[in-house]
């Protein structure tokens, strides 16, 4: 094939669109460590360029409503695999009045204390403002900006309350199909890509534990039961 025509590789999993939004999901999932093979997703365990590596599924929202190239206002946001299956549940469920979000702050913090901030918001109402019935009653917003990054007693960090400052937001309404057919592609891919990368994994992993219980009893000192599986 000609190296001009050959389609560009994309980890893209799935998208909708409409006449002036976009939202499109992406593959960011990221496989545990042997010491952990069990998880199979990996859940900050281990670090790649000094950054934690977790498991997720990336989302962009695109809102072209006022132009492209500079005007189109894009939104970035990344969710845990079972984040995107637990909203597969409510549509599966049919839930006609839902609304959840998260938040997430993270980076070192520039000359004036802000880190990274982001915050994700996924709503449904069957019936607007005026009582009408939503064609598309999903709504979905990601906005982008920057915050306060505290710490807890157990090392995670969270936003300092009231220091949020949105940079850029984009949002997308989708109709229930619309919001179906997404979440439930990307979450065909995430059963999929358990299944490659499972055998592999565990495999490796169980090895590793035999070995490591194995040192363990011969290591223990004479006279000493072996531990062993309850």
């Amino acid at each position: 094939m000609d190296q001009n025509t050959q389609t560009r590789i994309t980890d893209q999993i799935c998208k909708v669109q409409t006449d002036k939004r976009l939202i499109a999901m992406y593959d960011r999932l990221r496989y545990a460590a042997f010491s952990s093979y069990a998880q199979l997703h990996a859940k900050g365990e281990y670090q790649e360029n000094g950054r934690k590596i977790h498991s997720l599924i990336g989302i962009t929202i695109q809102d072209y409503s006022n132009g492209t190239g500079d005007k189109n206002v894009i939104a970035q946001f990344n969710l845990t695999p079972e984040q995107v299956q637990f909203l597969l549940t409510r549509i599966m469920a049919g839930f006609q009045e839902f609304e959840w979000s998260q938040q997430k702050i993270f980076g070192e913090p520039d000359v004036q204390g802000f880190s990274i901030a982001q915050i994700f918001n996924i709503s449904r109402h069957a019936v607007d403002n005026q009582g009408r019935v939503m064609n598309s009653p999903w709504r979905i917003q990601i906005t982008n900006g920057k915050g306060i990054r505290m710490k807890n007693k157990n090392g995670g960090a969270y936003m300092k309350g009231g220091s949020f400052q949105a940079l850029k937001s984009a949002s997308i309404q989708l109709t229930d199909m619309d919001l179906f057919s997404l979440l439930k592609r990307v979450d065909s891919y995430i059963t999929n890509w358990e299944s490659c990368i499972s055998t592999s994994l565990i495999n490796n992993g169980k090895q590793a534990l035999a070995q490591q219980q194995m040192q363990n009893q011969n290591q223990s000192p004479p006279g000493l039961d072996a531990p062993y599986a309850a």
